[in-house]
């Protein structure tokens, strides 16, 4: 399990991100063109599902356009890593079995 926590971790990135994209109703194109098209939506998509390494710097230009502080999505992520609610963990690991095996 401990090895899984990394991508684990990435997903529940991934999936905070997404909630704050489709909370404002925008599709990954959207965000893409709010950020000026440095990120195609494919890539957007990546992040999302924790396929993508997501580096920092590109993180905090995801959350300045989503209008969202680095601390509270990575604190998000972090609460749901550690205790997940069990369909959310079902999915964590299944994302994470599914990089896996690419």
């Amino acid at each position: 399990m401990e090895n899984e926590q990394p991508a684990l971790f990435a997903a529940a990135v991934g999936d905070v991100l997404r909630e704050l994209r489709t909370r404002r109703g925008w599709t990954r194109s959207d965000l893409s063109t709010r950020m000026g098209g440095a990120v195609s939506p494919s890539a957007i998509s990546g992040y999302e599902n924790g396929y993508r390494a997501l580096k920092l710097e590109l993180l905090a230009e995801l959350c300045t356009a989503l209008g969202a502080r680095v601390d509270t999505v990575v604190a998000t992520a972090d609460r749901r890593v550690r205790s997940p609610s069990p369909a959310r963990a079902h999915v964590l690991r299944h994302r994470n079995r599914r990089h896996a095996s690419l």
